[in-house]
């Protein structure tokens, strides 16, 4: 069964177990996504348990979902430079492309993101070309490429910049 855990109501080690069972088989799309774009390396490949822990401590809003209490997935969203616009992220497993997994994550997001624009109007990130799954999970969650760059992070590939802005109230 899947279960969306807050990761603000979860203990500090329990955390950490879900982040390093994901960690220890992310799926290849968002490894690759990882080594192409992750300032804080310069050479070598990146630690994903760190790349997760970071992203749970600088997000306002965290979650990992599970299947049959495997973790299949972290997502959140934090505060960039602007104060109106929140970096939404997603790095899961081989687990999340799973039919009923899929499902789950595809009816949870439109809550979710509308929860997020409650706080943030614009909504974005930064998604490798090659990344079709997160690009699928974002543009049915309402987000539109707002710009392509042919060369972006320290690999120099081609990355979408996807944004959802929210105009106006928000209606359920």
């Amino acid at each position: 069964m899947i279960h969306f855990h807050d990761l603000a109501d979860a203990s500090g080690e329990q955390i950490h177990d879900w982040l390093e069972a994901i960690a220890n088989n992310m799926r290849p799309a968002d490894l690759d996504e990882l080594r192409a774009t992750n300032p804080l390396l310069t050479i070598g490949d990146p630690d994903p348990l760190l790349v997760l822990t970071m992203s749970v401590m600088n997000s306002a809003d965290a979650w990992v979902i599970t299947d049959d209490d495997e973790a299949i997935c972290v997502y959140g969203v934090g505060p960039s430079d602007d104060p109106s616009s929140g970096i939404v992220w997603m790095l899961g497993t081989p687990g999340m492309e799973r039919p009923r997994a899929r499902i789950a994550i595809g009816k949870a997001t439109y809550g979710v993101v509308a929860r997020w624009h409650e706080r943030w109007p614009r909504l974005f990130n930064y998604v490798d070309a090659r990344n079709g799954m997160s690009l699928l999970w974002l543009f049915r969650a309402g987000f539109e490429i707002e710009e392509v760059e042919l060369h972006h992070g320290r690999e120099r590939r081609p990355f979408y910049l996807l944004s959802s802005i929210q105009e106006g109230p928000i209606h359920l």
